[in-house]
């Protein structure tokens, strides 16, 4: 039987992700202080015997190397020299049949704190779940699934029972036929402004991450990249997350293009693509920054700032913006 016993902090790890499931990790140690081992496990807590010993080559900064793709959350934890150990969690969440599926967690926030992991999920839609993908996604405690895909798409590709998750649609472009979705991706810039204006919708996702039972969400929509993107944005700038990682965190989606191309390509998705075949062979120029931050500006434009969109466009008070901080930050 293994035990745990307290470990020396190590320095503060922070990843970074690249194509081909490639992850770097990089810290900032005393001269002193070197990186000896990385290991991969399934548990925050370090424990060398049940942990793997990783091959990688470990560089005075940081190291560079392939994710260990097993089945729910990974960590990572790097020894060091003078017996600390530093963990950091993947944001990525691996699963056969999710695409796009990580974590909102350890996003540093502009008065020093941190969104917490766990609490902030997104993905695309949860049609292709395999059985171990639910039970993968059952141990994640989802409480609420926000669900943004038009009531075509959720007849289209229904989700599956995900434990104890309440289901929620809300269509986050009601008008989301192919033929109204083929309009929207001949111009996104359009599109997003249009998105991050509809304070209706915005508003309710803010009030409903108020209510209580609200522990871990789920936001998706098809690709978890435009609806989702906007969403999550309008959350994590609320949270007080500064707009460069929100951007950041927006551009994570080209990490799944592979995946996302095979979707739209596939034969049960023909529906979408006989409808937009501007989309065939351009899926991956579409993952651009500019988008999310067009949706940004609209707001510059319309508000003059965030604050003034949220209180003035979404109904949100500051209270209800420090509830929501004191809860999902930390």
């Amino acid at each position: 039987m293994s035990t745990f016993k307290p470990l020396l902090q190590g320095p503060l790890v922070q990843a970074k992700y690249s194509d081909n499931n490639v992850i770097t990790l990089v810290w900032n140690a005393a001269e002193n202080v070197k990186a000896e081992a990385i290991y991969h496990s399934n548990q925050p807590e370090f424990d060398e015997l049940s942990s793997t010993l990783l091959e990688v080559h470990i560089e005075p900064i940081g190291a560079t190397f392939t994710r260990t793709l097993s089945p729910g959350r990974s960590y990572y934890h790097v020894k060091f020299n003078d017996g600390s150990v530093s963990t950091i969690q993947d944001r990525m969440i691996y699963t056969d049949g999710i695409i796009n599926f990580r974590d909102m967690g350890g996003y540093h926030t502009e008065d020093g704190r941190t969104t917490r992991w766990g609490m902030l999920l997104r993905s695309a839609d949860l049609h292709e779940l395999s059985d171990q993908d639910l039970q993968t996604a059952e141990a994640l405690g989802i409480d609420w699934i926000c669900d943004l895909r038009s009531e075509f798409e959720v007849a289209s590709r229904p989700s599956p029972v995900i434990g104890r998750a309440m289901n929620s649609n809300i269509p986050f472009m009601a008008e989301a036929n192919p033929e109204e979705m083929q309009k929207i991706a001949i111009d996104l810039n359009v599109g997003y402004k249009a998105m991050i204006l509809n304070t209706e919708k915005c508003s309710l996702i803010l009030q409903e991450l108020l209510k209580e039972g609200r522990s871990t969400s789920l936001f998706h929509c098809a690709a978890g990249k435009d609806r989702t993107g906007v969403v999550c944005a309008v959350i994590l700038l609320t949270l007080g997350v500064p707009r460069e990682v929100v951007i950041e965190d927006y551009e994570l989606t080209n990490l799944a293009v592979d995946g996302l191309m095979q979707r739209f390509l596939s034969d049960t998705n023909k529906v979408y693509m006989n409808q937009m075949p501007e989309l065939e062979g351009n899926i991956p120029d579409m993952m651009k920054a500019a988008f999310i931050q067009a949706a940004l500006e609209a707001i510059d434009e319309n508000y003059g700032s965030f604050e003034k969109y949220l209180h003035e466009g979404l109904g949100i008070t500051e209270q209800e913006r420090n509830s929501l901080q004191n809860r999902y930050l930390v």
